[in-house]
């Protein structure tokens, strides 16, 4: 990918303000879950973000792996999503890319650019307080990760970049600084010196093969696979939803221990009709548990009861910042989502390049002023509407 360099004046790196200090940046997991945070050093920050770049180096000796979806903190960056395509206002991994490879090991890049920074709002940081940003589960068939933070100090390959919603540059001044606790300094590709974060090992818990679920009559049937299965596979526990967001337990299921490393799992949802959802629609997801409470999560799956159209949902609702749009889909297809005020002014139209099965969408309604808006999905051959009240 082509990298985001922002040129910027004068005024506008006081516009961010120097005193009001600076992001060091951070990388912790639990259990499989990897988190990146930032932590204002040298005083309080008043900003928004217009870019964020991350990169992340793990030998190449590791077994494959892949990332799960990211997870966006929109209680410390809002307006920010997760997983998506560049410029979207979503974030973005870009895998192996050659350009960025360092000898004896695999770099990775995360990327967030905003879809429109000018109109950002601006969010208060408090100096020294750590603020998680986005987490990413890791799976595969690999026992454990090494991963580290790295840095270029030539910026030509392997950079941390962010900026704020005016153009300002929000590293500190010192590269010694960028990374928390510890920065250690290594000498990198001629001309040039890395600084790297401390080693972080990352466990890899079984890996899901596949997962299906079909609807029998009236009973759901669920199926998956695993690699990677181990004495320390505590369980299985099922999960369900209707609304594709809000998942809770209802069955749990005990490892086969017969000593294989892949086995598969059957499980009957019974009598479904009697399971109430007003959108017709019951979502799974397995979540598989090891005896040190480590956790990976499978990927979800709907059953839809009545087989007429799409489904839409909204959550919560009502809405103080941003509102999660659930919309269930037949078939891969575009899909336009119109917000529309009660005087019946459109305020955003919002277009989604839809897959088969769950979308989710977050909107940022933390400037929409209090009441009642309908949001309006159109697909190539339906309309639905919800209504939404903004407090």
């Amino acid at each position: 990918m082509k990298k985001i360099f922002i040129a910027i004046a004068f005024f506008a790196i006081t516009m961010v303000g120097y005193s009001q200090g600076k992001f060091a940046t951070s990388l912790t997991n639990t259990g499989n879950v990897i988190t990146f945070k930032v932590k204002p050093i040298g005083g309080n920050l008043t900003t928004g973000i217009s870019t964020m770049e991350f990169f992340v180096r793990y030998p190449v000796a590791t077994q494959p792996f892949t990332y799960g979806p990211v997870t966006v903190n929109t209680t410390n960056f809002p307006g920010m999503t997760g997983t998506g395509a560049p410029a979207s206002g979503s974030w973005e991994i870009e895998r192996n890319n050659a350009a960025y490879a360092l000898p004896g090991f695999n770099v990775d890049h995360f990327i967030y650019t905003a879809p429109a920074p000018s109109t950002l709002g601006t969010q208060v940081y408090t100096n020294n307080v750590e603020y998680d940003v986005i987490s990413v589960p890791l799976v595969g068939p690999t026992a454990t990760v090494n991963l580290q933070f790295v840095h270029q100090d030539t910026e030509e390959k392997y950079y941390l970049a962010i900026t704020s919603q005016v153009g300002g540059d929000l590293r500190p001044p010192s590269f010694t600084n960028y990374f928390f606790p510890t920065t250690t300094t290594l000498a990198g590709p001629p001309g040039s010196t890395l600084y790297v974060m401390d080693l972080l090992n990352v466990p890899v818990p079984v890996k899901f093969n596949g997962f299906t679920a079909v609807k029998r009559d009236n009973d759901g049937l669920l199926t998956w696979a695993v690699e990677n299965e181990s004495p320390v596979t505590d369980r299985y526990e099922i999960e369900r939803s209707f609304n594709g967001l809000d998942f809770s337990k209802f069955a749990t299921v005990a490892p086969k221990n017969n000593g294989l490393t892949a086995n598969t799992y059957n499980l009957t949802d019974a009598n479904l009709s009697n399971l109430r959802t007003s959108s017709g629609i019951i979502y799974y997801r397995i979540k598989q548990i090891d005896k040190d409470a480590k956790f990976v999560y499978s990927e979800i799956r709907s059953i839809r009861l009545d087989s007429k159209g799409f489904a839409v949902g909204v959550y919560p609702n009502p809405v103080k910042d941003v509102a999660v749009v659930s919309i269930d889909l037949v078939d891969n297809e575009a899909v336009s989502l119109l917000i529309i005020d009660a005087a019946g002014k459109q305020v955003q139209q919002i277009q989604i390049q839809g897959v088969r099965g769950l979308n989710v969408k977050r909107v940022n309604m933390g400037t929409f002023a209090s009441g009642t808006y309908q949001f309006k999905v159109r697909t190539t051959a339906d309309v639905k509407t919800i209504s939404v009240v903004k407090e």
